[in-house]
């Protein structure tokens, strides 16, 4: 009986998101994607969205139920003060009525996504002179069991922490429900593909289906084809395979493109050769200290590349010099 009182509990403080299992890393992509589609009153589909139905769309994507309207989606979630704003949110605006009449999710960088009814999708600062003035409150619908940093399944003495907490902290990485980040999971390379072009604000509403196995309603298509826009993937490479797990030698020839990476000195690596597709990339990553090989002298490119591993490489590659 008592667990079952507490899975009540659980229900009514998080009705929508307690088990929600997609990463918010997922959210920027996701939303992105959808810049241009024109404004439709009561569009709630990529032919035309209004601002209710675009929120609630995307976040039943991280597997968040809002409810249709403006006004009842005012009363979901908690409260949250301006300045405490976190990506996800939902900002709300006294438009052409009294009390909320616009909604839209905040992207971080004092920035918000909305569907403009004279623009459609598009993205907004929030100190925009027209909507400053309308500004009437934020919603937390997202579960952030923590500060932004920190995750309940990253202790202070775990190898990544460092990295994995300055990531969070500036919003770069925002990781699971309830605040777990899952370390130890596979980075797949369309998770890989999302963070990237989010990082580099890269253009993401490019929505057709340049791979056979990335639909145009797959959360990463944008992302994915911004990438091909920038010459960092190949879009001769198909199928793209979204959810499989990143290896290493791909995450090098990612970032060398992405971060227009020089050759340094040759490091030769017993299971890399100079024939081999990301032998440049791979020498780019050691010159500049994103990656390092191993003890016995290997790469192992093959190797998959977890959660962990990616924010570390990820981290260096920001910071690289």
């Amino acid at each position: 009986m008592r667990r079952f009182v507490s899975a009540l509990l659980l229900f009514f403080l998080f009705p929508s998101f307690a088990y929600a299992s997609d990463s918010y890393d997922r959210l920027v992509p996701l939303a992105k994607k959808y810049v241009g589609v024109p404004y439709q009153f009561g569009g709630s589909s990529e032919k035309g969205f209004d601002c209710s139905g675009f929120t609630r769309h995307v976040m039943s994507g991280l597997g968040v139920t809002l409810a249709r309207t403006t006004a009842e989606q005012y009363k979901q979630g908690s409260a949250v003060k301006k300045e405490d704003l976190r990506i996800g949110d939902l900002v709300f605006f006294e438009t052409y009525k009294k009390g909320p009449s616009h909604a839209g999710i905040y992207i971080g960088d004092n920035r918000f996504i909305h569907a403009s009814s004279s623009k459609g999708i598009t993205v907004t600062a929030l100190d925009d002179s027209y909507y400053k003035k309308r500004y009437i409150g934020a919603r937390r619908v997202l579960a952030y069991a923590q500060d932004a940093g920190k995750f309940q399944d990253v202790e202070k003495d775990f190898w990544a922490n460092k990295e994995i907490e300055t990531l969070g902290k500036k919003e770069i990485v925002l990781g699971y429900a309830k605040s777990y980040f899952k370390p130890d999971a596979m980075m797949t390379r369309a998770e890989a593909a999302g963070l990237i072009a989010t990082y580099f604000n890269f253009n993401m509403n490019d929505r057709k289906e340049t791979f056979t196995d990335v639909s145009s309603d797959h959360w990463a298509v944008g992302a994915i084809n911004a990438l091909v826009k920038e010459n960092i993937i190949s879009k001769n490479d198909k199928p793209f395979q979204p959810d499989e797990p990143l290896t290493r030698e791909q995450l090098a020839m990612w970032f060398a493109e992405a971060w227009k990476l020089k050759r340094g000195a040759d490091v030769p690596f017993t299971d890399v050769k100079e024939t081999d597709a990301a032998y440049d990339a791979i020498e780019k990553l050691v010159a500049t200290g994103i990656a390092n090989g191993y003890e016995d002298g290997t790469f192992r490119p093959k190797e998959t590349v977890t959660r962990a591993e990616f924010a570390v490489f990820f981290y260096r590659a920001i910071n690289a010099k």
